[in-house]
């Protein structure tokens, strides 16, 4: 009971922060935006945006679970990409694209770790930046593979599958001779077999589509169906 009332305080005073950062942003005020998102990011984990920046997600992580309190480390990742997020929207809306990709990316790569988490209980995300948004953010910028893996595990969680298959062939393309990866296609081709025409076509894929690529990327590997 206890945990649940410390979550839930935590979600509303980030929600309200969000809140007032979108709304400065609104307003065309953002160096004052940007100190709200400097000050928000030293609060919740002591170090300020700029700094915060140079890091790695990895990093950045290990600051949010040392900061974790009751479990509450999903939260505290989906916040940190919230602001990320807001400060990447502020660069784009100055004009200030050297920094838009940076900070879309650390905020998408907190997202997916928070949302790709096993499942230990409720998890609130309400205030989690739209993973759609960063994805506009960062068209035209190479996603490193181990985000584009986290995506593509992700959407066939959703049941996206026509989106997974699109990663899937980005990281193929990129690396057409990793023999992981393609098994790793495989599996996933062979999982989507098992499933009824009403799902696969809910997730953009026919059964059709479905068999052909498995044929093809099979045969590329080598591997019997």
């Amino acid at each position: 009971m206890y945990r649940d009332d410390y979550i839930m305080r935590m979600i509303r005073r980030f929600g309200q922060v969000i809140a007032y950062i979108a709304g400065l942003r609104q307003e065309g005020r953002y160096p004052l935006a940007l100190l709200a998102t400097d000050e928000a990011l030293r609060n919740a984990l002591g170090v300020g945006s700029e700094a915060l920046a140079q890091r790695s997600e990895r990093e950045i992580l290990a600051l949010i679970r040392f900061a974790d309190r009751e479990g509450s480390w999903r939260e505290l990742a989906a916040y940190v990409a919230a602001i990320f997020h807001a400060e990447a929207a502020i660069y784009e809306a100055q004009g200030d694209q050297q920094f838009v990709a940076p900070r879309a990316l650390l905020a998408l790569q907190l997202l997916l770790e928070a949302e790709l988490a096993p499942d230990t209980g409720t998890v609130l995300l309400p205030f989690a930046p739209p993973r759609a948004h960063l994805l506009e953010l960062l068209q035209g910028y190479a996603l490193p593979v181990r985000t584009s893996a986290a995506l593509f595990q992700l959407y066939e969680r959703e049941g996206a599958y026509a989106r997974a298959e699109d990663t899937l062939f980005t990281m193929l393309a990129d690396a057409p001779e990793d023999g992981s990866l393609r098994d790793a296609g495989v599996a996933f081709y062979r999982r989507l077999l098992a499933l009824d025409d009403d799902a696969l076509a809910a997730g953009g894929l026919s059964r059709a589509e479905v068999q052909a690529a498995l044929s093809e990327l099979a045969g590329s590997a080598g591997t019997h169906l």
